[in-house]
This record gives C-alpha cells, sequence and structure tokens, in this order.
C-alpha cells in the first residue's frame, strides 16, 4: 500500500500537503536537512558530515534502504507555501524476518516552519500508513520506535502526545557542541497494543 497525497491542516489557518517523497526531491531535502543541522537543535549531525551534493545523499538514502518500495521504507514530505520542503518524516523497517515488524522513525521539520503543527502532522500521516499497510504475506509494523535527545523537550512532548513512551535511556550518548554529554532517550509505540485497546472500546 502506498501513500496517497493529503492536504493537512496547520497552525494559523495555514496548511501543507503531505506527499510521499519522490527521487527528485533529493537537492531539496539535502537543503532542509541542512537547514535543521545549521540551526543546532536536537540533532546528532554536523555539517560537514552530510553529502556533498543531492546526488550524493540519494545514493546514500539507497544505500539505507530508505527509497524502498516494497513496503519496507515510507518516507514523506510537508510542503509548505513560503518554505517549499518544510519537513520529513521517515519509517525504514529492520531488514531481519524476526524483527521485520520494527520499524524506526525519523522526523525533522525546517527551523521556519516549527510550531505550525508539521510535525505533527507528518507524524500522524505516517502511523495511519503504518497501522493500516500489509505485506503481501500478511506481515505488518507492530511497533515503531525513535530515538531523542533528552534536551529536546518539544520533541518528547510530541512523541508522547501521540503514544510513544519513554522505555529506555543511552547515558551521555551525544556530545553536544559546548562538550557536554546528552542522553538520549528511547522510545516506543506498540501498534498492536493500539488496535487491541480500540478494539475493546468497540
Amino acid at each position: 500500500m502506498r501513500f496517497e497525497p493529503r492536504r493537512a491542516p496547520l497552525r494559523g489557518g495555514r496548511h501543507c500537503i503531505i506527499r510521499e517523497v519522490a527521487r527528485e526531491d533529493a537537492a531539496a531535502q539535502l537543503e532542509l536537512e541542512r537547514a535543521i543541522v545549521r540551526a543546532r537543535q536536537g540533532i546528532v549531525k554536523h555539517e560537514d558530515e552530510l553529502p556533498a551534493d543531492a546526488a550524493a545523499y540519494a545514493e546514500q538514502r539507497d544505500r539505507a534502504g530508505l527509497t524502498a518500495t516494497d513496503g519496507s521504507a515510507l518516507c514523506l514530505a510537508a510542503e509548505l507555501e513560503g518554505v517549499g520542503l518544510a519537513g520529513e518524516v521517515t519509517l525504514l523497517r529492520l531488514r531481519p524476518r524476526m524483527v521485520r515488524h520494527v520499524g524506526i522513525l525519523g522526523l525533522g521539520v525546517h527551523p521556519e516552519a516549527q510550531r505550525l503543527g508539521v510535525g505533527r502532522a507528518l507524524l500522524e500521516r505516517l502511523l495511519e500508513w503504518a497501522r493500516a499497510h500489509r505485506d503481501a504475506d500478511g506481515g505488518r509494523v507492530l511497533r515503531v520506535e525513535l530515538y531523542v535527545r533528552a534536551d529536546n523537550a518539544r520533541a518528547i512532548a510530541l512523541y508522547r502526545s501521540v503514544g510513544f513512551a519513554h522505555e529506555g535511556t543511552r547515558r551521555g550518548f551525544v556530545r553536544a557542541d559546548d562538550g557536554a554529554f546528552v542522553d538520549d532517550l528511547i522510545m516506543g509505540l506498540s501498534l498492536a497494543q493500539v488496535d487491541d485497546a480500540r478494539a475493546s472500546r468497540r
């Protein structure tokens, strides 16, 4: 099952279009990631660690499996008037069969588009897809997990609001720009438990 483009309402009467990422988006995706990295909030990269150009960026994503079309990955983008590519959310499922039901989530929003609800819109649409998708053999995503810096309070609040729970802490995992060590939180969401809870309320 692929993703059909959606119009999503944002704060202040604005809206964005959420759609599946295409290969020709590589240059815009790279610029989005550069803008996020330059803002130096909640990230674990430096700008010189990013690919040099769009072609290298696209190749990196290919190698990571993010461009797969077999249901093992989904990448959604939010387009916002005046900003362009305003955010992206990715879900990459683990490859071994015993853990293929697990998807790793990544989310990034352009600094100029934050506090509008872009991240929530992307997250909700991706989780909606994950709940509905079925592989050819009937397999599905049952668990979604993510990693977030402990000092990224807004992101943590967003994840909690859609059902993610704090499951573990990697102590001193990130070394910040000032040299201080920051914890990294492991958060998880069981889609099977959510589905069971919904069914029991019917």
